[in-house]
């Protein structure tokens, strides 16, 4: 009986650090980067494959990992900090900026407008 209830309370605390999905694109968060006006988040869309490209993703000069539907968001007012998830309805696509990573020349950018 004991171990149940570890394994409820494990369950429930688990969810309750999960972001409300409050849009139709979910995508998992995985890491932040800071940006000349707030951050970009890279993610990994879980439900609209078509948004996102195969990446596979360094950081420090190291191997982070490869990723099927990775995306950058643009987040100039950081109201994405420390999600773990993003749901979202409206975007639009960005430019690439001109002094971008080649490494990152084929990850779609965009901005969440809803």
């Amino acid at each position: 009986m004991r171990k149940l209830l570890l394994v409820c309370m494990v369950g429930l605390s688990l969810t309750s650090c999960s972001d409300p999905c409050n849009g139709h694109i979910e995508s998992s968060v995985l890491y932040f980067k800071q940006a000349p006006h707030g951050q970009f988040v890279y993610a990994n869309v879980l439900n609209n494959p078509a948004l996102g490209s195969q990446q596979t993703l360094m950081r420090e000069d190291k191997e982070y990992g490869t990723f099927p539907h990775v995306i950058i968001i643009n987040d100039p007012e950081m109201k994405f900090k420390g999600r773990s998830t993003i749901c979202f309805d409206e975007f639009t696509k960005q430019a690439l900026p001109v002094d971008i990573d080649l490494r990152e020349k084929d990850i779609p950018r965009i901005l969440i407008t809803k």
